[in-house]
Order: C-alpha cells, then sequence, then structure tokens
C-alpha cells in the first residue's frame, strides 16, 4: 500500500508539472489556464474530491455538515430544513468565509477570525450575511447561488466514506455547510476581492484567480418584509424600557386615503417615555442574529460582551451629556416639534441585537469604536422639507419623518422601524476607507449626515413599493475626516454595513427650542 501511494504522489506531481507546462501556451485562454491550474490543485492537495466536480459553474464541493432535514420551521415564514433550491422565494443567513488557494483569509463575516487576521473593525457588524436566494441571483457570489440552488454532484466513493447512509444527492439547507473550491468565474473575476466594511480578512484575492469558500447556511425565510414585522413585535412587546405608539401617516395624507384605509403604518413605532435615568439596561429586548457555534456572535467577546453594562454607559452618557430631560407631566406643557417644526437631534441609532450602527455623539462615538479623532455635530430636522422632495434629496428617512414630528423639544424619545421607513430591500454596504493625512494640517470634521440619505423612501410599507429582488446599491457614505496632505500618516476607516431587511432603533434627544 506505501508503494502504491508513493506512485500515486508522483503521477499527481507530475500531473501538476504538465499542467504548468500547459499554462506557459500563450495561445490559451485565460478560463481554460485557470481550470487546469483548479483542477491539478485539487488532483494535488484534495483528490478525494475529484468525484465532487460541478459541471455548473466548474467547482469542487466539499461537505462539511450534511445539514438538518427534520429542523422544524420556527413559524410559517421560516422554511425549517426545507431544501433552498425547492424554494420559488426565501432570503437566507449564511456564515461566509474565504480564502485564496494557500488557505490565507481573504473575507470572513466572523469577528474572532478577523480579530486573529489583525482586521477587526469596531464599526463592523459581525453577523451573516442575509440576501435573497429565489429562482434567479439578485447580489450573491454566483458560486455560492449556485451551490444553493442545484443538487450537487457528489462521487458514491465520497458519499459512502464520508457519509455512510446518506444518498449522493445533496440539497443545502438549514445547518448545511460546504466548502466550495471555486474558478475566478463564480467568484470575483477579473477585479479580486473588492470586499469591503471590516470583512476583509488579512490579503486581497488577486484578479482571475480561484478561491476557496465556506458556506454555512444558519436557517431561510419566505418573506423579509414579514421576518422583520415578527422581530420589531418581539422587542417592543418583550422589553419593559418604554411605552410604544404605532406611528400615522401625515394629516394631510390621511385626507388621501380611500374609505376603509389604515392611517397607522405598519412596523414603525415611537416611545415618548423613554429616558435614560428611568430606563432598565437589562430590560432591553434584544435579537441576537443567527449564528452557530459561538455564544456572543456579532462581537466575539468584545465591546458587546455584557449588554446590559452598554446600556448602563450609554444612558449615563445621555445624562452627562443632556441631562434628564422633560418628565411626563412637564412634557404635557412643553413645545411639540410638529410635522411644520423645526428640531435640532443628538441620536443613537442600533440594530434590534444592541449594535451601535452610528451615532453623532462624540462621547458614545468614544466609548463604541474607540475613536477619539472626530467631533460631531447636531442634526437640524425640518420634517416639512422633505414634503414633495425627490428621494435622494430627502434630509431623513421615512422613520423620522413620521416620528420626529411626535417628540417634544427638551425630551428623550425612541423610534424602532423595519426597512421600509429606513434603507429598504438594499441596505447600506460597508465601506473601508485608507486615507493619508498630515498629522498638523486642518481637519475637517465628521460629517454626521450619513445615516440620513433618504434614498430609499421607495421602500415604505406606505408607498407600497417593496421590492425583494433589489441587490445592493453601491453608494459613498463619506463620513470619516482628513487633513491636509503634509506628513502623511495612514488612517483606516470603516462605514458600518446595513444588510437589507434590517430593523433599526432610534434613542434620540431634541434640544430645547433657540
Amino acid at each position: 500500500m506505501r508503494y502504491r501511494s508513493v506512485i500515486l504522489s508522483a503521477l499527481l506531481v507530475m500531473a501538476v508539472v504538465v499542467a504548468t507546462s500547459c499554462l506557459k501556451e500563450g495561445s490559451m485562454p485565460n478560463k481554460e489556464r485557470e481550470k487546469i491550474s483548479l483542477d491539478a490543485w485539487i488532483r494535488l492537495h484534495k483528490p478525494e474530491l475529484v468525484g465532487n466536480y460541478q459541471p455548473n459553474g466548474g467547482y469542487y464541493v466539499e461537505v462539511l455538515e450534511w445539514g438538518n432535514e427534520s429542523a422544524a420551521p420556527t413559524s410559517k415564514n421560516d422554511i425549517g430544513g426545507a431544501p433552498l433550491m425547492d424554494q420559488d422565494t426565501c432570503w437566507v443567513y449564511t456564515n461566509m468565509t474565504g480564502r485564496t488557494m494557500n488557505g490565507t483569509i481573504c473575507l470572513t463575516r466572523s469577528g474572532e477570525l478577523a480579530d486573529l487576521c489583525g482586521t477587526y473593525s469596531y464599526n463592523t457588524h459581525y453577523v451573516p450575511y442575509y440576501n435573497y436566494c429565489g429562482n434567479t441571483n439578485f447580489g450573491l457570489l454566483e458560486g455560492t447561488y449556485l451551490a444553493m440552488r442545484n443538487e450537487l454532484v457528489l462521487s458514491d466513493w465520497y458519499v459512502s466514506e464520508y457519509w455512510s447512509g446518506e444518498s449522493s444527492g445533496f440539497k443545502m439547507r438549514k445547518g448545511s455547510k460546504v466548502r466550495l473550491y471555486m474558478p475566478s468565474s463564480i467568484a470575483y473575476g477579473e477585479e479580486g476581492s473588492a470586499v469591503e466594511g471590516g470583512y476583509e480578512g488579512q490579503y486581497t484575492l488577486s484578479a482571475s484567480t480561484p478561491m476557496i469558500m465556506d458556506v454555512e447556511v444558519l436557517g431561510a425565510v419566505r418573506n423579509p418584509s414579514d421576518k422583520e414585522v415578527e422581530m420589531v413585535s418581539h422587542y417592543i412587546k418583550g422589553g419593559a424600557n418604554a411605552i410604544w405608539q404605532q406611528a400615522e401617516l401625515t394629516e394631510t395624507e390621511k385626507n388621501q386615503l380611500k374609505e376603509g384605509e389604515s392611517p397607522l403604518l405598519t412596523g414603525l413605532y415611537y416611545s415618548l417615555s423613554y429616558n435614560p435615568k428611568s430606563d432598565d439596561p437589562a430590560s432591553h429586548n434584544y435579537i441576537r442574529p443567527e449564528m452557530s457555534g459561538v455564544n456572543n456572535p456579532y462581537t466575539d467577546k468584545k465591546i458587546y460582551l455584557n449588554m446590559t453594562e452598554v446600556n448602563k454607559k450609554i444612558n449615563q452618557i445621555l445624562l452627562d451629556r443632556f441631562g434628564e430631560g422633560l418628565s411626563a407631566s412637564e412634557r404635557s406643557d412643553a413645545t411639540q416639534v410638529t410635522h411644520q417644526g423645526v428640531a435640532k437631534v443628538w441620536y443613537v441609532l442600533r440594530f434590534l441585537d444592541g449594535f451601535v450602527v452610528d451615532t453623532n455623539i462624540d462621547e458614545i462615538r468614544q466609548y463604541v469604536y474607540k475613536d477619539y479623532s472626530t467631533k460631531s455635530e447636531v442634526f437640524t430636522y425640518a420634517p416639512s422639507d422633505d414634503d414633495g422632495s425627490a428621494d435622494g434629496n430627502k434630509q431623513a428617512i421615512g422613520a423620522w419623518y413620521y416620528c420626529i414630528s411626535q417628540m417634544h423639544h427638551g425630551s428623550y424619545g425612541q423610534i424602532i422601524t423595519t426597512s421600509g421607513y429606513a434603507y429598504g430591500s438594499t441596505g447600506i454596504t460597508g465601506t473601508t476607507t485608507t486615507t493619508e493625512s498630515s498629522t498638523g494640517g486642518n481637519m475637517s470634521y465628521y460629517n454626521p449626515y450619513s445615516y440620513y440619505n433618504y434614498y430609499n423612501y421607495y421602500n415604505s410599507y406606505y408607498s407600497g413599493y417593496n421590492n425583494y429582488y433589489d441587490y445592493y446599491n453601491y453608494y459613498n457614505y463619506n463620513y470619516n475626516y482628513s487633513t491636509d496632505d503634509t506628513e502623511t500618516v495612514t488612517t483606516r476607516s470603516i462605514g458600518t454595513e446595513i444588510l437589507p431587511y434590517t430593523p433599526l432603533i432610534f434613542t434620540v434627544f431634541v434640544e430645547e427650542r433657540d
């Protein structure tokens, strides 16, 4: 047997040599050269996968976890352990880690791995990727889409050797985890990896280069809008920190309703009762992201390990900065912002798992992002200025349009919203900006308007234009600082990703009226 393995190894090496000599032929198309290279690599390093070649896409599959076929749906919207490929439409939660062929990480959604790579960012929300995975691919990496939407070819030998008792027809489902060995044609193509937002890993992937991708399916739902409403309802019903009121259309919009139509806005609520002094830091009904194998999934034991302490710290910062604000009895006599008024707003924007997405309060930025370099400003907001404005020219998201007018000058408040009144089915992609700046030049300050841009107004429930099939639009939300270039210092700045169909919660303080 030892003699036979030596011969086999020699033959594999010869195959690689032959393949390499073929690659030197200048007339060979790049796609064909890459296929020869990938095939030779598999035969040398992963010969057990030779029979797991997928003709549709030209990649190889290694099954790490078969999946949980008996997983029961958690709701009518949840597909449980049903195969992804059998769904006409679904939105899937996936963990993903990409590597070069020599094993170095070029992208990851794991905070733990990012920490090991030295790329961890306090601005990055390390949670599963969430995207449409239906009959047509809108936004998923082609290789991962092909793996989730097709019955994968596994050799009989491979199944009997590694997955005794399973069939050779493998369909990805909840709990499935695979390792894909992909050519660049179904990965990052001729441009190479362009991953940003703290998910980059330690090295970039070169252009026209094969890659290895681990893909783990954590669950899937049929309707992302319904999932959001479930999440918002869970949060406001389970926590004791605020009394919530459902938002309504403006008076002008109510006058345009047809008989029987409701003025209430689905998935949008505000609270006038919130106050950091009376708030119970442990009462927030946060919803943990769907992850596997980690206790504190999106932070991996960084700042959010103890969410109660985070809430306590943020509450204290608010009290130190703005005081206690108006009491309930004082608020009844205070001036309401109204739709025609103007509010100067300080805010903290969080996901429903408690992660701070953005804030224009410096002390909170310093606490959660370890960012001591920026200077924020109050946001002056006039709801009426958004009346009739084009989507891209609106000052703020729909949640603010309907809810800030209900707040009172000198008071705290909260807003919780589905993406229909925020960043919709496209979300915001994470960004990484590397700047070279002067240590002694004039600094331009932090721009607090990054998360107010109301480009996604068409996605609101009221307007009825929700579209499951939109994919990420790539916008440049520049809220970094810069300095004059004399003696330069390199700075890496991260813009936080907001995934499609993601609910948000704002804590706000509206200044006293001038």
